[in-house]
């Protein structure tokens, strides 16, 4: 007789003992839970593959934004006041230190545009790579913060997929900057190794450390980006830490050529 699609009925008209029907009913609802387990979580993974390019598409354009306009905007303003200052332009000599106080000021903020368009989109990484990205970024976090950072990145290759150094880069900027926030370091390691069979990445630092089983599953957007980051990747994330024993983060994912 023809299934109609009811469990039970297909099982009585079948001649079916009563335990075969609650197997069989068991095994189709274990199905059913085991599929929407499956479509929620490829949902969860497309929402968040599409917020993070969609941070990226904003932070590329907040760049260019910083640089085109308010960085151009700032170095012109700063010749006009240079300008004014001067006796042969008609400025005024008693207003001399003011100027040259407001000249310093403009350097300053033309010098943080310049590094928070680096942090929002690194040309470095873009034309140089994921090797010659993360030494500047060390050696830049290093001198603003006064303390070491060593670097060192061992078979960085130029053909890594764009994509995946991305990823590594982003959560070597929250790696570090986790530190700076929370550990109260005075030195910091940074590692990057790549195989033919994945990249790695570790952060480590000598600060205060802290429980990781009490901060698992807290709401903490450093780490939920770091794992969301790497586990788009098909990576995994391991943290070491304890309270005054300082904080080890370890990142790695299968290793993606570029696409020609």
């Amino acid at each position: 007789m023809a299934y109609n699609g009811n469990l039970a009925t297909w099982a009585v008209e079948r001649q079916l003992p009563p335990g075969l029907v609650s197997i069989d009913k068991s095994v189709a609802g274990s199905k059913s839970l085991r599929q929407q387990l499956k479509d929620s979580e490829a949902a969860r993974i497309e929402l968040s593959r599409r917020m993070i390019d969609a941070q990226e598409a904003d932070r590329t354009h907040l760049s260019r934004e910083l640089h085109d306009d308010i960085g151009q905007s700032l170095a012109v303003l700063k010749i006009q006041m240079l300008r004014s200052w001067q006796p042969e332009f008609g400025g005024p000599e008693g207003e001399s230190p003011n100027l040259k106080e407001l000249v310093g000021r403009l350097d300053a903020i033309i010098n943080k545009v310049g590094r928070l368009s680096h942090d929002l989109h690194s040309s470095t990484l873009e034309y140089l790579g994921l090797s010659a990205a993360v030494r500047s970024h060390c050696l830049e976090c290093s001198r603003q913060l006064g303390f070491p950072i060593r670097c060192h990145c061992e078979g960085v290759t130029e053909d890594l997929d764009k994509t995946l150094a991305l990823t590594f880069f982003r959560i070597l900027q929250e790696g570090i900057h986790n530190a700076l926030k929370h550990s109260h370091a005075t030195s910091m390691q940074v590692i990057v190794r790549c195989t033919s069979r994945e990249v790695s990445l570790e952060v480590a630092d000598d600060g205060v450390g802290f429980d990781v089983e009490s901060v698992k599953f807290g709401t903490g957007l450093g780490l939920i980006s770091i794992r969301e980051r790497i586990h788009l990747a098909g990576g995994q994330c391991t943290i070491y830490s304890g309270p005054r024993n300082g904080t080890r983060i370890n990142v790695s994912a299968p290793f993606q050529s570029r696409m020609v």
